[in-house]
């Protein structure tokens, strides 16, 4: 087998297991209703009819005039009752396709880097090599820049505190095996690269490959199993007012923090490797 052929096997599980992870499910329309709007009687429909009462009619001098509890009055009144999925629509969005598939975008990428590579024989190693560094690293740098300034504060600002803390949960275990993935091809590839920056390169990416692991199998998987009993507490009578509860808080507050901190190390490592880059460029 050649090297460009060892590096496509090497590719292929790695492609597969980070585009399985963002791959699109068939959608579903939503009706999505503010806290405060209001809801006419003759809309509400099933489960919903329970609650028909909330809008009365009264006749005066000047006709009938119609008054309409707030949602939040209706809402809290099925609670009980309503399925979850009351206010959305069963009917399908767009049917799944071929070229949303996790297969079909690995082979896509795959192609495009075997068709361009293939058109210079004689350097094909070398340029295959720097182009798997430069792709892994830009993708791995872009998505920690976004979680980091963008998407974390983004959802913090808009979600319930659970909600978030939740949806972070599924999110970070992809989130840090990408990382790792990417920053092991760039250690991979890095020795094919200019000398004149290998040797301070190896240490920057060498650093945030570290952090990113002790992320991802220690501190994540660690405070988010604290997370998670700290909600159970909160939904029981007097839970936060535990000692547990207070225990649980201030190891979360503990890990996040170191959390945080690996993940601006990796960071930091990555913006002196692209430094180290830019300098073997000009």
């Amino acid at each position: 087998m050649g090297p460009f052929n060892l590096w496509l096997a090497l590719l292929l599980p790695s492609f597969y297991h980070v585009v399985k992870g963002f791959q699109p499910r068939s959608f579903k329309t939503t009706t999505v209703v503010r806290h405060n709007d209001i809801i006419p009687t003759q809309q509400l429909q099933g489960n919903d009819r329970s609650v028909t009462s909330s809008a009365s009619s009264t006749t005066g001098k000047y006709g009938t005039t119609t008054t309409r509890a707030p949602l939040s009055s209706v809402l809290s009144a099925t609670a009980t009752t309503a399925p979850e999925d009351s206010l959305q629509s069963s009917e399908e969005w767009t049917k799944k396709r071929l070229h949303n598939t996790p297969v079909f975008r690995g082979l896509s990428l795959l192609g495009v880097f075997a068709l361009v590579g293939f058109s210079s024989r004689t350097a094909l190693p070398l340029q295959a090599t720097a182009s798997v560094h430069l792709l892994s690293f830009s993708t791995w740098f872009g998505s920690v820049a976004y979680t980091t300034f963008i998407l974390g504060i983004t959802m913090f600002k808009n979600l319930p505190r659970q909600t978030f803390g939740k949806l972070q949960a599924k999110l970070f275990p992809k989130y840090f095996a990408l990382g790792s993935i990417a920053l092991m091809l760039q250690l991979i590839t890095l020795p094919v690269l200019p000398v004149v920056f290998v040797g301070s390169s190896s240490k920057a990416l060498g650093l945030a490959f570290a952090m990113t692991m002790l992320n991802q199998f220690y501190l994540e998987p660690k405070s988010t199993k604290i997370m998670l009993q700290r909600y159970e507490l909160e939904g029981q009578a007097g839970g936060k007012d535990t000692n547990e509860y207070k225990s649980l808080k201030a190891s979360f507050g503990k890990l996040h923090g170191m959390s945080s901190l690996t993940n601006l190390i990796a960071l930091c490592a990555g913006m002196a490797h692209a430094i180290f880059l830019a300098r073997a460029l000009v």
